[in-house]
């Protein structure tokens, strides 16, 4: 597996809706509405594996997916560290 870019942390659903201040609910209605082929925008990033058979994904790649389609209004500053 490749590394990814910084800030290199796993999450899964419930830290992706903690990050973006939404419900579990909204971010598992994105990655359904990113499924469809219609969908016009970025789509949710593909997960980056699987722990204990649920989803995960690299935190700079949602971070990054969410700032494109506006749901990140700032972007990731260069020092970024998760909150404590």
């Amino acid at each position: 597996m490749e590394r990814p870019k910084s800030p290199w942390i796993p999450v899964g659903i419930d830290a992706v809706a903690a990050h973006l201040s939404v419900s579990e609910n909204t971010v598992i209605a994105w990655r359904r509405r990113s499924a469809k082929e219609w969908v016009n925008v970025p789509k949710f990033p593909t997960p980056a594996g699987k722990i204990s058979g649920r989803d995960w994904w690299w935190l700079s790649d949602v971070l990054d997916w969410a700032h494109l389609t506006g749901r990140l209004k700032e972007p990731i500053p260069e020092n970024w560290s998760p909150p404590a």
